[in-house]
């Protein structure tokens, strides 16, 4: 399938007129994801109190984030949220120069919490002007990547920041979000039932993807019904994604069918030596 050349551009222009979803008077902060294999929001995995999934708030989390000079000036070496988990900065940096917006800070965190398994947070915040704005602060029982710089245009910012759910399925924990007038987190927990709803009977997908925004693509195994999760033989799909009010949503899919010519076989290999 043709991919879209200069698709976000297009995107973005047809984007900036729409409705924020954040009101320009209270800060850019996102809420927990709602994972497309996941129906429901997931309780955020580590709260400032240091326990597992113990029901604190996105608000609290962000409260317990530490966004003066002081803090700043340690994003390398030391954790923005403050916790009672033990804490690690798995990596940090700086977007320093953006054609909308000032610069924008991240770090990745290793979350440990007194009784639960270790998580993962993105910390996303615009340092321009005396108050650093949060833009992501977000927890998953998974892995993040760093942040990607999708566009750096005049049209506007978009970054995307590549996310996992762990477990077999693998799911998508990806956050993307964009920065025209200001900043908007895109909803992408729709494309994947748009998916299964537009494939034949017998067809399913089962698993995360990777994305790639700056085509508006993804690829991705079918599997049929008796499949294993690892081993899919229905063929695969080419995935076209286009944005409707700030919502992913699949536009297109090229379906090419494979046929089983044999059972699937297991072979074990940890006794080769």
């Amino acid at each position: 399938m043709r991919h879209f050349v200069h698709a976000f551009i297009l995107v973005l222009t047809a984007v900036l007129g729409q409705s924020s979803l954040v009101n320009a008077s209270t800060p850019a902060v996102t809420s927990p994801t709602t994972s497309s294999t996941n129906a429901s929001p997931d309780p955020i995995p580590v709260c400032p109190n240091g326990r597992f999934e113990s029901g604190c708030t996105q608000a609290q989390v962000v409260g317990a984030i530490g966004v003066t000079n002081a803090d700043l000036a340690t994003i390398s070496q030391k954790c923005l949220y403050k916790t009672r988990a033990r804490c690690w900065v798995i990596s940090s940096g700086t977007f320093a120069s953006l054609e909308r917006g000032g610069p924008v800070r991240w770090q990745h965190l290793s979350l440990m919490p007194v009784d639960g398994p270790v998580s993962e947070m993105m910390i996303l915040l615009e340092t321009r002007g005396s108050a650093p704005r949060i833009i992501v602060a977000e927890q998953v029982n998974g892995y993040f990547r760093p942040p990607d710089l999708v566009e750096n245009k005049d049209q506007g910012v978009v970054f995307h920041i590549p996310g996992t759910f762990g477990g077999s399925g693998s799911g998508n924990a990806d956050i993307l979000v964009i920065r025209s007038d200001r900043w908007r987190r895109i909803d992408l927990g729709q494309w994947f039932d748009d998916v299964n709803r537009l494939l034949p009977t017998g067809f399913a997908i089962r698993q995360g993807v990777t994305f790639n925004f700056r085509e508006m693509f993804a690829s991705s195994p079918v599997w049929r019904p008796q499949d294993g999760n690892c081993c899919a033989t229905g063929g695969r799909i080419a995935i076209d994604f286009v944005l409707k009010n700030d919502v992913l949503r699949v536009q297109r899919l090229g379906f090419d069918e494979s046929n089983p010519v044999g059972n699937t076989r297991y072979i074990d290999g940890t006794n080769t030596d």
